[in-house]
């Protein structure tokens, strides 16, 4: 799945990397979508003139992409960024103009540092007939209502994965992933669906008790087999900081899957 940008895409891609680097506003302006949203590494949210705001990589930044049709999903990694180990992902979607191709999110983060050894909180163990933690938000209910049959079926794809976290259920949580699927959060090492997988199943050998996090607000994009999910999240008993999240979902078999999640933590103030 992970390529090269396809040739029609690179050529306007160029054109909105050129376009920062010079300042040149007038010219982003005809790349991006109408709802185009910028995500810089402090969490805030920037619209048409927010690219500004986001970190430019080094020539040497390695960028690979995942082409879903009518939505392609460019990573760019930037280990040697002057704010640290920088990932920004850009979703290009097919949206009019000559050549088809808008920019619809470009979202930035700071990873851990790649020598840096993946660490997360020991989970406790609890009696094996413990409850899961209870989640209404977004288990059962999230602040958006669906415009079509698409979107209401990723929301339920959502919803039905989050509670697998919750119930420490790997076997459920895998059938709603894409295989490539990764996951990198403000901070730390990236998760891919495998390493994610093995720590519910963890968690679910001692009934830890695994919360998610609230949606506060979302945002859906459908075209064709591929989406992407704009959600920001607030958890409970801010066991973690605030944080904005871009996913993007692919249709195979039938079955919507999250293929990307990027997540980045949201500055105090």
């Amino acid at each position: 799945m992970h390529t090269t940008v396809p040739e029609g895409l690179a050529t306007t891609r160029a054109a909105y990397h050129a376009a920062r680097r010079t300042g040149d506003n007038s010219g982003l302006a005809p790349l991006l979508a109408p709802d185009f949203t910028a995500i810089d590494l402090s969490g805030a949210v920037h619209g048409s003139d927010g690219a500004a705001m986001l970190p430019l990589a080094s020539v040497e930044a390695a960028a690979t992409a995942a082409d879903y049709g009518d939505l392609v999903l460019v990573t760019e990694r930037d280990p040697s960024a002057a704010e640290g180990n920088v990932v920004s992902v850009e979703v290009w979607v097919k949206q009019g103009g000559a050549d088809g191709w808008r920019l619809l999110v470009h979202h930035a983060n700071v990873l851990a540092d790649p020598s840096a050894p993946h660490s997360h909180p020991t989970p406790q163990g609890r009696p094996a007939d413990a409850p899961p933690p209870l989640c209404e938000n977004p288990c059962l209910t999230v602040p958006y209502q669906p415009g079509e049959p698409a979107e209401a079926d990723i929301i339920t794809a959502f919803q039905t994965l989050e509670r697998a976290v919750t119930r420490n259920d790997a076997d459920e949580w895998v059938k709603h992933m894409a295989d490539e699927f990764v996951v990198y959060r403000t901070r730390q090492n990236l998760t891919t669906k495998a390493s994610r997988a093995q720590m519910l199943s963890e968690h679910g050998a001692i009934n830890a008790e695994t919360f998610v996090a609230a949606v506060e607000a979302m945002r859906l994009w459908v075209f064709g087999d591929a989406a992407v999910m704009r959600a920001d999240h607030l958890m409970p008993g801010i066991r973690r900081p605030p944080y904005r999240a871009t996913r993007v979902w692919v249709k195979r078999d039938g079955r919507w899957q999250m293929a990307l999640s990027q997540q980045t933590t949201r500055a105090a103030g």
